[in-house]
């Protein structure tokens, strides 16, 4: 070995530039992929996340507010007719469709399948239940179109009074072929309503149309009662609360009267 073999290599390497000192290796660029996909990922979940809270919240304050709504406006359905109604003139009131009977003058009526305010003839009403068909059960259904038309032409041809310069519409109720098969529905009812923000201050018809076609036996278990029956069969214990109540009435009007004098 000669002496120039024992000398160290004194060659090095030439210096790394800064361009090539910066530059990540393989392993910190696949590092930093790994924890931008991993934020990434975090910040979609909870993106994602707080949708989905803002539509439950959304959902769960509307139907909240729709319930508080509708238990505030809705008052409590009168069972029981007045048959001496004070000055507001009503019967009973937020009575659901199912309890109208034929005759029955409406307050605040929309359509036939909302409550109203049942009143005397005389105040301001926007409808009235002008006639009513039944069939019988044992009647199998005939048809959406004929049940249409048996319908329309029995509603029309009940004869209206002439006592009103009000627009109105003939409305036919009827039952579908669902509650016609499950829920025996066999009822037709004829409500005449106004067409603007006018009203009736009269009834309509002298007696309501009623077309019981029903057995003679279905007709005594569940006979069609109308609104002038209904007054009549009234309890008489209700009708002398009625009657003393307004005689109370009249009387502090009169005592009142004679103060002011």
């Amino acid at each position: 070995m000669t002496p120039a073999d024992d000398q160290p290599n004194t060659e090095s390497e030439p210096p790394l530039s800064a361009e090539e000192r910066s530059a990540p290796t393989r392993r910190q660029l696949r590092q930093r992929q790994e924890r931008r996909s991993r934020r990434n990922s975090w910040i979609i979940f909870l993106s994602v996340l707080v949708v989905v809270l803002a539509i439950v919240m959304f959902f769960v304050y509307s139907f909240s507010s729709s319930d508080s709504e509708q238990n505030a406006e809705s008052p409590e359905e009168t069972t029981t007719r007045n048959p001496s109604p004070g000055l507001d003139g009503i019967i009973a009131a937020n009575v659901s469709p199912e309890n109208f009977l034929p005759g029955d003058c409406l307050a605040d009526y929309t359509d036939a399948g909302e409550p109203a305010d049942i009143v005397e003839c005389s105040t301001p009403h926007n409808a009235q239940l002008v006639g009513r068909q039944v069939y019988s059960t044992d009647m199998s259904y005939p048809g959406e179109d004929e049940l249409l038309e048996s319908s329309e032409a029995f509603c029309a041809d009940i004869p209206l009074l002439e006592n009103t310069q009000t627009t109105y519409s003939i409305n036919t109720s009827r039952p579908s072929q669902y509650t016609w098969e499950n829920d025996a529905d066999r009822r037709i009812d004829c409500v005449v309503s106004t067409n603007d923000e006018t009203n009736f201050t009269e009834s309509l018809v002298e007696e309501p149309a009623v077309d019981d076609q029903r057995s003679e036996q279905e007709q005594s278990e569940d006979p069609i009662q109308t609104a002038d029956e209904a007054v009549e069969a009234a309890p008489e214990d209700t009708q002398d609360t009625t009657d003393d109540a307004t005689a109370e009435e009249t009387a502090a009007d009169e005592e009142t009267t004679d103060d002011a004098s």
